[in-house]
């Protein structure tokens, strides 16, 4: 595999809008199936070159299929030449901190629980069975394994996709495809898709690859197999939904992976990095060099077995020398060039160096500063996420309503959590300096980040003020107290009363 020379025309997510409306006019057949999924191999390609690299995979390496700089001819043979091929793992951290911090931590799934709310789910009831629904979706599904996936797919190749399904219980199911195993027909973004194809190679009993092929729309799913370009139509079912449930979670608007810009970068770094392995390694092995002296492989055997040598000289009327061969390497220029690459990895990929002694050492408002490339890019994920989410909640109303379950997607709400770590000392001082200054405690308790729910921790104070009861609880506390511990709280209720 080539070092990494910059992105292809062939590489990029195809236009499929003269597809969409060949569509629509006349629906899917096998010629325009082939030709959609004809169209989407450079970009396929493409990102399994990117998803082998963070497997590390051989030939998706470049570095590991690097031939030996210089090869001798006659009796010395190339595969006899050092040629250490040294990996330095740039790529899969990138995107590995990249799904710690955007999907380390769980995202919380909610349904509104106010007065609007109840108007548009009608009433208290429904949005009780409104909220059990959504909330068994998320457990049933695992969403935070849901997430972290479709987060590392997004980030390696550009952009995920995402399944949703009907499981033989009648249950909602998602599962997380392979972006180069999905192509998403949508003429505004492909979070919200109006066809969807799945395509896939599996082995058949007769040891022959086959592909498979799954064509979503509205109402149903189409299954094909065969060849590519020789596809056979077997049968459709409906898949319960009322829109199309295979959907596209994008990295960024241009489909482009967290590390995909710094490849080259990257392959510079192995390249010096696995040149300098190839020096120390050479040299370690002590070249000797014998000036005007008879030497045979009988004297290198008693040497290497005593560590004394003894040779003739070939002339005793010319000069004769016996000394190790060494290469003046400097070393700080190559270490220089090797931090600065290193230091352009992260400073391009918007990554933290996490073993960078600064980074350690900062915290407060130098660390935000430090992590607002990360937070950038985060956020520009997040707002795809959302999107995502949205068409998820109406697809799922779409299937609550065929089980006579009321559920608004509008009044569903998802938060993604930043997995950042938290100054609490910090916030704690500043939040009491914000309250010295006289603003209300609401707007104070509001600046800590481990707080989602201001209201919620507001009315913890209020009952755990002075050891007294929540007045709504008093009755049901009272009753779990002992008969003297229950005359007390009524002499204390009584005082409160009066005073």
């Amino acid at each position: 595999m080539d070092r990494w020379m910059g992105r292809l025309s062939s590489m990029e997510y195809p236009d499929y809008s003269a597809e969409i409306q060949a569509i629509r006019n006349d629906g899917i057949t096998p010629e325009l199936l082939n030709r959609i999924i004809r169209r989407h191999q450079g970009c396929r390609e493409h990102m399994q070159q990117l998803y082998g690299r963070y497997r590390t995979e051989a030939d998706k390496v470049p570095i590991f299929t690097r031939e030996p700089r210089f090869k001798d001819d006659g009796e010395h043979q190339a595969e006899n030449a050092i040629n250490n091929r040294v990996n330095n793992d740039f790529f899969s951290e990138i995107n590995d901190i990249k799904v710690g911090f955007c999907a380390g931590k769980p995202a919380n799934y909610t349904y509104g629980d106010d007065y609007q709310a109840e108007e548009e789910t009608g009433g208290e009831e429904a949005v009780e069975a409104a909220s059990k629904a959504l909330s068994d979706f998320v457990k049933r599904n695992n969403m935070f394994d849901i997430d972290m996936e479709a987060t590392k797919f997004a980030a390696v190749c550009g952009y995920a996709g995402r399944l949703f399904y009907i499981d033989p219980k009648g249950n909602e199911r998602v599962m997380i495809m392979p972006p180069y195993e999905t192509i998403i027909l949508s003429e505004t973004e492909m979070t919200e898709p109006e066809f969807g194809v799945r395509y896939y190679q599996y082995l058949d009993l007769n040891d022959q690859q086959t592909w498979k092929v799954e064509f979503y729309d509205s109402g149903t799913v189409q299954f094909y197999e065969g060849q590519l370009d020789a596809l056979s139509f077997i049968n459709s079912k409906p898949h319960l939904f009322d829109f199309c449930p295979l959907q596209g979670i994008p990295n960024n608007r241009e489909l482009i992976g967290d590390a995909e810009k710094q490849l080259a970068l990257i392959d510079d770094h192995d390249g010096n990095y696995s040149d300098n392995s190839n020096d120390i390694e050479g040299f370690a092995n002590a070249y000797m060099v014998f000036k005007n002296c008879r030497i045979n492989e009988d004297t290198m055997a008693r040497a290497n077995a005593t560590g004394v040598i003894g040779v003739d000289v070939d002339d005793p009327e010319s000069p004769y020398d016996v000394y190790y061969l060494t290469k003046n390497i400097q070393g700080d220029f190559v270490n220089s060039h090797l931090d600065r690459a290193q230091d352009n990895i992260y400073r391009f990929s918007k990554t933290p160096n996490l073993n960078d002694p600064e980074f350690a050492a900062s915290s407060g408002i130098a660390l935000r500063i430090k992590m607002t490339g990360l937070e950038t890019k985060a956020g520009t994920f997040d707002a795809k996420r959302v999107s995502a989410a949205t068409y998820m909640f109406e697809l799922l109303a779409s299937s609550f309503a065929k089980k006579g379950i009321p559920f608004d997607p509008l009044q569903c709400n998802v938060k993604f959590n930043h997995n950042f770590p938290v100054d609490f000392l910090g916030e704690a001082q500043a939040v009491q300096a914000l309250i010295a200054a006289g603003l209300p405690k609401k707007i104070a308790f509001g600046a800590l980040s481990m707080i989602d729910d201001v209201e919620q921790v507001l009315r913890l104070i209020e009952t755990e003020k002075d050891d007294i009861p929540d007045l709504e609880d008093e009755g049901e506390e009272v009753k779990k107290l002992p008969q003297n511990e229950q005359q007390k709280g009524v002499l204390l209720k009584e005082e409160i009363a009066d005073g």
